[in-house]
């Protein structure tokens, strides 16, 4: 893997170059970066809650000039009045996650796959190795970013009573709107934001049968590389995130992504994924890790 120039100021990020995987079979939609390397080890990137696949444009058409690269969106994208999907986080770790990393594999057999999960991605991903752990024969590096469970209660008081809110009126409709929350483009469904909110209050990650997630890590041979933002207080504080990281044991590299550790701002929950600033500094951090594995 090679690294791949920094990003001009006069070089705008397009919303176009993605392609549908035409055999992926769903729930959800695979994309492909257009042009993107066609040898080397394949990157898997999946978006957060009130996201999609265009949200991972940017970072996707990064990595796509330097491996095959491809974007996993989540089902429920175009949620609505009259338009309901239900699903949760362990809906899309046994399908979405699991599946696409074996298609991608699939693809390209040759190599293990690297995956990059933002925040709910992440956790969807985490979730998935631990209910699936053969999934990391087929994998190579996983990467999180902003990615937490457990530790809500250190945001805002403001943003965990608004949090509680949302949580009676997405009972009632059956997805959280986008334009009430103002956290993406799309509205998420009702049993993802539940199932994060649970196990935040309960300060455990659980799977589908009630096991801690986190306990189940230490057994997950991958090299994983956790960030977290240093300025991400509301959705994934710092602790959050090492909770995670420390339950791969010696697996997990952790790292604080701020202008104290040499970052050009301090990155907050979004700007991880989608700015300037991270393009030019944070993933080709992310890209030569990878390389060293």
């Amino acid at each position: 893997m090679t690294h791949a120039g920094p990003v001009p100021d006069d070089v705008e990020m397009t919303t176009d170059g993605l392609i549908k995987v035409q055999d992926w079979q769903g729930p959800g939609q695979l994309w492909r970066v257009i042009g993107d390397q066609s040898e080397g080890a394949p990157v898997l990137i999946t978006h957060g809650t009130f996201s999609n696949a265009e949200t991972c444009l940017p970072i996707a058409q990064h990595f796509g000039r330097i491996a095959p690269t491809y974007v996993i969106e989540w089902r429920g994208r175009d949620l609505r009045r009259g338009n309901i999907t239900r699903f949760d986080y362990h809906d899309l770790a046994e399908d979405e996650m699991t599946d696409a990393v074996a298609h991608v594999h699939q693809q390209h057999p040759k190599n293990g796959v690297h995956v990059v999960g933002h925040s709910g991605g992440g956790l969807a991903m985490v979730l998935a190795l631990a209910q699936t752990p053969n999934l990391v024969r087929v994998m190579r590096t996983l990467t999180l970013m902003g990615a937490q469970a457990t530790h809500s209660h250190l945001s805002p008081k403001r943003v965990q009573l608004f949090m509680r809110l949302m949580g009676f009126a997405g009972r009632r409709l059956g997805y959280w709107p986008a334009r009430i929350v103002r956290l993406g483009p799309c509205s998420e469904a009702t049993g993802i934001m539940q199932n994060w909110a649970l196990w935040n209050r309960k300060r455990q990650f659980t799977d589908r049968a009630g096991r801690d997630v986190i306990a189940q890590l230490s057994d997950v041979a991958l090299p994983v590389l956790v960030l977290a933002g240093a300025a991400d207080k509301v959705i994934a504080p710092q602790a959050g995130c090492r909770a995670i990281a420390d339950g791969f044991a010696g697996h997990a590299t952790f790292e604080i992504c701020g202008r104290a550790q040499g970052y050009p701002e301090d990155f907050n929950h979004a700007r991880l994924i989608r700015s300037r600033a991270a393009a030019n500094s944070l993933w080709p951090r992310v890209a030569e890790w990878m390389q060293q594995h």
